[in-house]
């Protein structure tokens, strides 16, 4: 069993909230306010499994570089989409969380959820969002996801001794 390296950073020190290459704020509000996952999350799942992992913390605002903890209101319904996609192969090619990866925390009386993305072993790589590695795989740069190329994914498909373009025709066919 392997022990789980958490970034260290403090969620309550709200002047110092920042995202890094290890950290990812998303606001998960939903047009209703009561909370619907990002899209954009995804996208930071992969980036993180492909690289040096993360945290993605939902529940936070960003406006103009400055980060709020606004909380979800209902997370039990999230939690629940998130285990739904994560095992669903055409949304994410793996699930690569343990249930003690993603947790629902509080902070100021507000609840947020914490998803731990550790990263992966490169004979798994590339972890990608939906069924096609060549659009749906990313890698964390700083703060940002980045959406790797064609020639960057046949890289880590390589390390991984998965021949994509054998994965491709099949899918095509």
């Amino acid at each position: 069993m392997s022990l789980h390296h958490y970034p260290t950073f403090a969620l309550d020190d709200i002047a110092n909230l920042q995202e890094s290459a290890q950290v990812e704020f998303k606001l998960a509000g939903g047009r209703d306010g009561n909370g619907k996952l990002p899209e954009g999350m995804w996208e930071s799942y992969s980036a993180f499994a492909n690289t040096l992992g993360g945290e993605i913390i939902l529940g936070v605002k960003e406006q103009q570089g400055q980060f709020t903890i606004e909380g979800i209101v209902n997370p039990m319904p999230m939690l629940s989409e998130i285990w739904t996609i994560l095992n669903d192969p055409k949304k994410i090619s793996h699930n690569i969380l343990a249930p003690t990866d993603v947790q629902i925390i509080e902070i100021m009386s507000k609840k947020l959820i914490r998803i731990h993305v550790p990263s992966v072993d490169v004979k798994l790589r590339p972890i990608y969002v939906g069924t096609d590695p060549f659009s749906g795989t990313y890698f964390r740069v700083g703060d940002a996801d980045m959406h790797a190329s064609p020639e960057q994914v046949k890289q880590m498909s390589l390390k991984a001794g998965v021949d994509l373009t054998l994965k491709q025709s099949k899918q095509q066919g």
